[in-house]
């Protein structure tokens, strides 16, 4: 936003030229006091009013600027021979809505700006701005694009280029464009962050280092830098500093979940699990994430003996969790509570065995009756669970014997006698965060598949069913405990991190995963062996993104 000069009288030219003076050296309160003096002079000097509007803005009186902006508005409004006037009025209204969170009020300001001024390139990056913030990051793109043409050394514009190329996950693109912007600013921190988060989009972990240091060293109290930071540290496997950088962001912030979130999962990846599972809690207070977690409709349980006390366990995140979590529900009922699980249907035949009433989750909000409530993934901070407690890590579930008997059946149909019968997963859902790290590319079991040693069998589900040409077991499969019938009666399973694995770990089914070098906090980041289950051995990537390592490590154990 700039300032206007108005040359009326001789004591608003030197009111006008200080508050310039001041609003270029950014001390905005000695600029607004200057040109209100000057607007006092002369309440008709709409230049004057709609530098105070500017000013106010800029040191974040936005009351006050809004006020003012809109006065500045009214006078000018289609006069005549006051296009000028007008389009800056429009354009401190268009920026004090943005400022607000008006987006919808933005759009509608810089869209009359532009009216008054098409050839202006301030005005389509202010366009471009507000569209991105309403969400439409394909409007403020092209906007931004007519912004440059009409001015290329538009830096605002070319900010919100970038920020709308990685809004629309190019970030390739947004690498670019923060390049250009860099390269004409090199002094620009939320750039330097950006660019650095885009980085971490792609995995290029050390590229994203370096950005993510010069914003923090650029502006040491931002904290989405320490946060973004620890989070890069974390993927790169620097747990330590992980938590360090954490800690930072918290001294500027002390009560934001995600740094919190991300501190937890750090120490959970170091095997502190009484430190982490504490700082995880804050996952219930994360504005996305936390809004799965509804009002409980009793006292959280905090580890209390309750004999007779009934105890409702809420199931969270996927089924694999819950599956995962499912071994604790028999330590319970042995300190004499009476449990009730609520979890998906689908794992209702699968975990009926356990010494728990199960429920449907949607029926937790009208149960009643509960002495106690906990969420599934918060019991290992309630029963103070260390990697060397973790209890039933040899199996704790078992296969229905009848679906059993006609899953043996079906794979005696297909396996070749005298081999071993292997079940394959190659990916997860898709709509798992990290689902492009812990899936296989197209092709990349096919060396494996390619052995005559054992009869390989399909166990996946989804979108790459169908992707090698092996026996499919999924026609069987209505749940999981049809899932469980099949692994029962396999030699080995190998998957990736998918829910598939634990459910082989709770049966004691040997279990190859096939992890990414950034995997899920369960796994640790170093090791073959899981504290959670012996049946599982865990082959890692040694670098991001090349599965070689692990596929060539899973064809040897299975030779």
């Amino acid at each position: 936003m700039s300032v206007i000069a108005r040359p009326d009288d001789e004591s608003a030219v030197a009111l006008t030229r200080s508050g310039i003076e001041a609003y270029r050296s950014k001390d905005f309160a000695l600029a607004a006091r200057c040109f209100a003096e000057a607007l006092c002079l002369d309440p008709a000097d709409n230049a004057a009013r709609i530098n105070l509007a500017n000013a106010l803005w800029s040191f974040g009186a936005l009351d006050d600027a809004a006020n003012i902006a809109q006065a500045a508005l009214a006078q000018v409004g289609g006069a005549q021979g006051a296009e000028s006037l007008e389009f800056e009025a429009w354009m401190i209204n268009g920026a004090i809505r943005l400022a607000r969170g008006d987006a919808c009020g933005a759009v509608n300001a810089y869209h009359a700006a532009t009216a008054c001024r098409p050839g202006a390139a301030s005005g389509h990056a202010g366009l471009a701005a507000a569209l991105l913030a309403r969400g439409d990051a394909v409007g403020a793109e092209a906007h931004a694009d007519v912004a440059l043409a009409l001015d290329p050394g538009c830096l605002h514009a070319q900010g919100t280029k970038a920020a709308s190329l990685a809004a629309r996950a190019d970030f390739r693109g947004a690498i670019a464009a923060y390049d250009a912007l860099l390269a004409a600013q090199p002094g620009d921190q939320a750039a330097w962050l950006n660019r650095g988060a885009a980085k971490l989009d792609l995995d290029w972990l050390a590229a994203a280092d370096h950005d993510l240091t010069m914003a923090t060293l650029l502006d040491p109290t931002c904290f989405a830098a320490w946060v973004t930071r620890g989070y890069a540290a974390c993927l790169a496997g620097r747990l330590d500093e992980a938590v360090s950088f954490a800690d930072r962001a918290l001294s500027l912030d002390p009560d934001h979940p995600q740094a919190h979130w991300n501190r937890g999962i750090a120490l959970l990846l170091k095997g502190d699990y009484p430190a982490g599972f504490a700082a995880y809690e804050w996952r219930k207070r994360h504005p996305v994430h936390g809004r799965s977690f509804t009002p409980m409709p009793a006292p959280i349980w905090q580890g209390e003996a309750g004999a007779g006390q009934r105890l409702l366990v809420r199931a969270e995140q996927g089924l694999g969790d819950t599956i995962m979590f499912a071994r604790f529900i028999p330590e319970l009922a042995a300190r004499g509570l009476r449990i009730t699980l609520a979890c998906a249907p689908a794992l209702h035949r699968l975990l009926r065995t356990l010494p728990a009433t199960l429920i449907d989750l949607e029926a937790v909000a009208d149960g009643g009756g509960f002495e106690y409530a906990i969420d599934q993934m918060s019991l290992p901070l309630a029963l103070d669970l260390t990697p060397l407690a973790i209890p039933a890590a040899d199996g704790y579930l078992a296969a229905d014997a009848a679906l059993a008997a006609a899953a043996k059946a079906w794979l005696d149909q297909r396996a070749v006698p005298g081999r071993a019968r292997i079940g394959f997963v190659w990916a997860g859902n898709p709509t798992h965060d990290n689902d492009r790290r812990r899936s296989l590319p197209a092709g990349a079991l096919a060396p494996l598949l390619t052995e005559r040693r054992f009869s390989a069998i399909a166990l996946q589900l989804g979108a790459q069913r169908g992707a090698y040409a092996i026996p499919d077991a999924m026609p069987l499969v209505r749940d999981y405990a049809d899932t469980a019938a099949i692994i029962a009666h396999l030699d080995a399973v190998v998957t990736v991190d998918t829910s598939v694995a634990h459910l082989a770990g709770a049966l004691g089914v040997p279990c190859h995963i096939l992890l990414s070098s950034v995997c899920d906090w369960r796994w640790g980041v170093t090791g073959t062996d899981s504290p959670w289950y012996r049946s599982v051995r865990l082959h890692r990537q040694e670098r991001l993104g090349d599965w070689s390592a692990p596929i060539e490590s899973v064809a040897a154990a299975l030779a």
